[in-house]
């Protein structure tokens, strides 16, 4: 963990010296070190490289803040030239720009999303919707980064409010059954190169205080855990250490790695489509199976529908190239990474001083209510016998 706590102190010298002398975006693959320095020229070299000559940025606007593990933010552009009427009227950027998040998303997710929008992306099937990147690049020594996607206006962005309905949540499942079975076993050179999601795991345990913050988060929610949960806290950290080394002893496929709801959009045909790629990784289905399973509708929805669901994941996931699985044993396994889902959002509600505040107060209590009735309902702390 020196090299980690090495490149930690670079990005933060980096960004002492950014400070001190901002520099200045205006060609193509400089990276904006705020967005407050984003010029005219910059998004001219950066969208318009195929756009005839005398095309170009006359005006943009800054569109609100939205900071979490991403500086996120919609820049509104107007263009002049010969093919103004064709160039984007506005995209939607995500970036590590303040300090803490560069920490953060030096642990993997910069180049997760990148290697999203530059190798996984062109592969996968057509029926599984997500924006295009327009541009990805980062800095590997101040660990600086953006993506310039293109802007979805008719898509709906879900929330945690957002009612899905049945055949919606059916959906959800049917895709990522698609996305793990292309990849199942995958030998595409970039793969190798993916953090897996043990070694995510690993990182934020030795670097970001997570198992404080997760424990800490645990308790700080306990009005909604189920008490019979609640009463075995000592249990749920070393089960959570359990299940991630068993998601890394089972043979690893692509995951997305953080499929709540919040990450999930609707087209305007009412189909579901997936966004915010940046904890892709190497690791097995079940952790995806059971995170959408725990947090894509209500806790009552989830019970009535969940037998149904887990058929539908098994079955489309054989018939995408991946293993078939008894249904039994996708339960064995989601019940088991229904923990590591868990500890994603108790650690959103007490992050340690070295992370970034990740997500309001209201959705991160929704999404613990409905994970930990998962744990509670399936007794996940009791399914490691044997291991």
């Amino acid at each position: 963990m020196a090299v980690r706590a090495q490149a930690i102190e670079k990005i933060k010298r980096c960004f002492a010296a950014e400070q001190a002398n901002p520099p200045v975006p205006h060609k193509y693959g400089d990276i904006p070190v705020t967005y407050e320095a984003v010029t005219a020229e910059w998004l001219t070299s950066t969208l318009a490289r195929d756009a005839r000559p005398g095309t170009f940025v006359q005006k943009f606007t800054l569109g609100p803040r939205d900071t979490g593990s991403f500086n996120r933010r919609r820049i509104l552009l107007e263009w002049t030239g010969p093919d103004a009427d064709t160039m984007p009227k506005s995209v939607f950027c995500k970036a590590a720009q303040d300090l803490v998040n560069r920490i953060m998303l030096s642990n993997g997710g910069t180049l997760s999303e990148l290697a999203f929008y530059r190798h996984v992306r062109p592969r996968l099937p057509s029926t599984i919707a997500t924006a295009e990147a327009l541009f990805a690049g980062y800095d590997p020594d101040s660990w600086a980064s953006i993506i310039v996607m293109q802007d979805m206006p008719t898509a709906t962005f879900c929330s945690y409010e957002t009612v899905l309905s049945k055949e919606q949540f059916c959906e959800q499942f049917e895709l990522l059954a698609q996305l793990h079975g292309r990849f199942y076993a995958s030998t595409e050179p970039f793969f190798g190169d993916l953090i897996t999601f043990q070694q995510r795991f690993n990182n934020l345990v030795a670097n970001l205080d997570y198992e404080n913050s997760c424990c800490n988060g645990f308790r700080a929610a306990q009005p909604q855990i189920p008490p019979r949960l609640f009463a075995r806290e000592a249990e749920v950290w070393p089960a959570t250490v359990k299940c991630v080394e068993r998601n890394g002893a089972l043979t690893p496929r692509l995951i997305h790695g953080d499929v709540h709801l919040g990450n999930w959009f609707i087209t305007p045909d009412h189909h579901m489509g997936l966004t915010d790629w940046q904890v892709l990784s190497c690791g097995h289905w079940s952790r995806d199976l059971a995170y959408v399973l725990g947090t894509g509708v209500s806790v009552e929805r989830r019970r009535e529908w969940e037998k149904e669901m887990v058929e539908v994941y098994v079955a489309a996931h054989a018939k995408a190239g991946g293993p078939t699985v008894s249904v039994d044993e996708a339960w064995l396994e989601l019940r088991r990474q229904s923990l590591a889902a868990l500890a994603y959002w108790t650690c959103t509600l007490t992050p340690s001083a070295s992370m970034p505040d990740m997500q309001p107060e209201a959705p991160t209590r929704e999404f613990i209510k409905r994970l930990s009735a998962l744990v509670d309902d399936h007794d996940a702390l009791d399914a490691f016998e044997g291991l």
